[in-house]
């Protein structure tokens, strides 16, 4: 080989040195056994030159390239891995494991992108990095980078300068990536979090008591509910107060959800005396277009306020003092009605049923006061005296499409009772005998709906696929569904036997078409009430809004009629559903 006059050496053809001459020429090593950079001299007899290595710490191209010599990575500390000899006498790298098996000659590109790996490994302290992939293993088997390794080294202490030192390698990242190799991947399964539905067991079954207590305050309040234009009035209260009811509803629970108690407990109060406004002003605009007795708008008004001060009294968490509220209500009408009605009972109970919306809002207004009040002047006395605003325009906006809801859902239940049973007016039986088994059937609506919750939680504990969780969670949605279905068939069957018994009624087969509409109707409300709880709002509002204009259009083929549009509701919002919470987007 000749050199240059700037002592580069120049490409010529050499043929490969013998083993020996080889073995007594390598370049002179540091303390590690290495060439050392810029200093490796060969002895003077042998046939080597100076050899120098370029910027990147690797020897020039042009060299190797002329005595068919195979380049490897430098160290981190400037050092270049010996240098071993083939078959045929020609220098050959280690492999990646450090073994002195020769291989191959490489072409030269092969050579400049060989890994660092090749280099790195025959300086490696294999039995301290065993020892450290013992002591990290819970955390290299979790981890879905070497990142993560890295940052528990750091944490550890074990700096760049120590990984070199210790573990033979560059740095700290070189070190992760070697323990993120060396242990397979093994995630631990997370610690089973809390159930947050566990302490609500009871609730929904006090819940479904409560919704279906207010039914036997009707038949005692026959003697209010006489004249022309009650129908009116009954439609007119329930559709208000259902809307204003859902809407309030929805804003505490947001602000209770935001950890703002003393917010939602103002908020609730506002929204209950802005509610009773409302109500009296529709019973008010009912009065100057149906000609309606005043007892009967009496009636009315506080059908609407016992529904918002019951809405508070749930949202705040007082199902107790709701019992309190209906109790003269019911237990008046009860005596009354088991009586066969005396007229000498009747003035107190309809004082009794004056006292349930009463009680209903003078409590609720007591609960959301007394107690904010008191955190207010606590917060002020800590010197955190300021409020934030009442009413938040985007929120009153977000809680539009549960106002919506309820209204359309009061319609759908009211439209049958209104039209009649042939579609034409008249006493609808069917509808009047579903209505109770529906109302009692909301609490086991809100008792599937805390399980599938429960279950759902679980699920995306245990579930590793997209696919797999959006069948098992469609799964679990059909199973709720059919549980809620055969608590409200088994209620209004319930119901059904005994109106026949006490030969309340009398029912034919227009009345058992009815009820099985309305099942097919709680079972849509079930699914809407599901959508509703995940995020998704418009849909359910949409859909129960065209199934309301189809029982209008349809009202001719009542019976029929009325079935297949239910059953179509149910069907729709169903399908809907399984796409929609099949994505476990929608449970984060």
């Amino acid at each position: 080989m000749s050199t240059e006059a700037d002592g580069t050496p120049t490409a010529g053809a050499l043929p490969p040195p013998p083993e020996a001459t080889v073995a007594a020429t390598l370049p002179t090593a540091n303390g590690n056994g290495h060439e050392l950079l810029g200093n490796s001299e060969a002895s003077e007899g042998g046939l080597l030159k100076t050899v120098n290595a370029n910027g990147n710490g690797r020897l020039p191209v042009s060299e190797t390239a002329a005595v068919g010599w195979q380049t490897t990575e430098s160290y981190g500390n400037g050092a270049l891995a010996p240098l071993h000899l083939n078959g045929d006498g020609a220098l050959a790298p280690p492999h990646a494991n450090g073994s002195r098996t020769a291989v191959p000659d490489q072409d030269v590109s092969e050579a400049e992108t060989a890994p660092d790996a090749v280099a790195i490994s025959d300086t490696l302290n294999f039995h301290a990095i065993d020892i450290l992939c013992d002591q990290f293993h819970s955390i290299c088997a979790s981890a879905v980078d070497p990142l993560e390794i890295s940052s528990a080294l750091e944490f550890e202490g074990i700096s760049d300068q120590a990984a070199r030192q210790r573990y033979g390698v560059p740095n700290v990242f070189a070190l992760a990536e070697e323990l993120y190799r060396r242990v397979p991947r093994d995630p631990a399964e997370p610690a089973q979090a809390p159930d947050p539905w566990a302490a609500h067991r009871l609730r929904p079954a006090v819940h479904g008591v409560l919704y279906g207590l207010p039914a036997v305050c009707f038949p005692a309040a026959a003697g209010l509910l006489t004249g022309t234009g009650v129908l009116d009035m009954l439609v007119v209260a329930l559709l208000t107060s259902w809307a204003a009811s859902q809407a309030l509803a929805y804003l505490g629970y947001l602000q209770l959800g935001r950890g703002n108690a003393d917010h939602a407990r103002r908020l609730l109060r506002a929204g209950l005396l802005g509610g009773l406004v409302l109500m009296v002003l529709a019973m008010a605009a009912l009065f100057e277009v149906v000609h309606v007795r005043p007892s009967a708008l009496l009636f009315g008004v506080g059908l609407g306020a016992y529904m918002l001060g019951a809405t508070v009294l749930l949202v705040v968490g007082e199902e107790r003092l709701v019992v309190i509220v209906l109790a003269p209500g019911v237990l008046a009408s009860t005596t009354y009605l088991l009586l066969s009605r005396p007229a000498w009972l009747e003035l107190p109970v309809w004082g009794a049923l004056a006292a349930t919306p009463f009680l209903a809002v003078v409590l609720a207004l007591f609960r959301t006061t007394w107690t904010a009040d008191r955190v207010a002047a606590a917060a002020h006395h800590r010197g955190s005296g300021q409020r934030s605003r009442l009413f938040a325009l985007a929120d009153l906006r977000n809680a539009l499409p549960s106002a919506g809801f309820g209204l359309v859902a009061a319609s759908l239940l009211v439209f049958p009772v209104v039209i009649g049973a042939h579609g034409h007016g008249g006493v609808n039986t069917g509808a009047l005998l579903a209505s109770l088994p529906l109302a009692l059937s909301m609490g086991a609506a809100e008792w599937r709906l805390i399980w599938y919750r429960r279950r759902i939680q679980r699920l995306l504990a245990r579930t590793g696929q997209l696919g797999e969780f959006a069948a098992r969670a469609s799964g679990v949605l059909l199973v709720e569904l059919l549980q809620y279905l055969a608590v409200l068939v088994g209620l209004a069957g319930a119901v059904v036997a005994v109106a026949i018994k006490a030969k309340l009624v009398e029912v034919d087969s227009a009345a058992i078409m009815q009820i099985a509409a309305y099942i097919a109707l709680g079972g849509a409300m079930f699914v809407s009430l599901l959508l509703q709880a995940f995020g998704s709002r418009i849909f359910p509002l949409v859909s129960c809004a065209i199934a309301l204009g189809a029982e209008i259009y349809f009202r001719g083929q009542w019976e029929l009629g009325q079935i297949v549009v239910c059953v179509d509701l149910l069907l729709t919002l169903l399908g809907y559903a399984i796409i929609v919470l099949g994505n476990v987007v929608r449970y984060t």
